[in-house]
């Protein structure tokens, strides 16, 4: 079970979803290291065998990620995350989902309680990610 720890750090699980490139969960990956996060785990869903390639299949899609900070940093990360690679300029005309590993929303999972980040978000969306906030977020 991932969820908050006695000592105030904690752990989450992020699924990326959409058609997600390998490169995708890395890149989020530092981003969240650059802003904080103590750790950043990829969790294999499945490999192909040694002799076979991928063919599009996605090897990485969930992180887990752990932080003596707060879960509102972890979940402003990805955002602007989300966000920032949708609005990146890029060379080729490709569309937001292009430059960000085609990830299309991020899943943040705590023990049996998620919540899921799409951006834009919407107003419904927001009342959701902060009422899972106040939740998983010491008295």
């Amino acid at each position: 079970m991932v969820e908050r720890k006695p000592d105030g750090r904690f752990a989450c699980e992020l699924v990326l979803n959409g058609d997600v490139r390998a490169d995708a969960s890395a890149a989020l990956g530092r981003k969240l290291f650059e802003n904080g996060a103590e750790g950043v785990v990829p969790v294999y869903a499945a490999r192909p065998a040694p002799d076979r390639r991928s063919g599009g299949v996605v090897e990485v899609a969930t992180l887990v990620v752990t932080s003596a900070g707060t879960l509102v940093l972890i979940i402003d990360t990805i955002r602007g995350w989300l966000t920032g690679e949708r609005n990146t300029p890029s060379g080729n005309g490709s569309g937001g989902a292009e430059r960000n590993g085609g990830v299309t929303s991020i899943t943040v999972i705590m023990g049996d309680d998620q919540v899921e980040i799409i951006q834009p978000s919407t107003a419904a969306e927001e009342r959701l990610v902060e009422a899972f906030i106040r939740r998983h977020s010491p008295s």
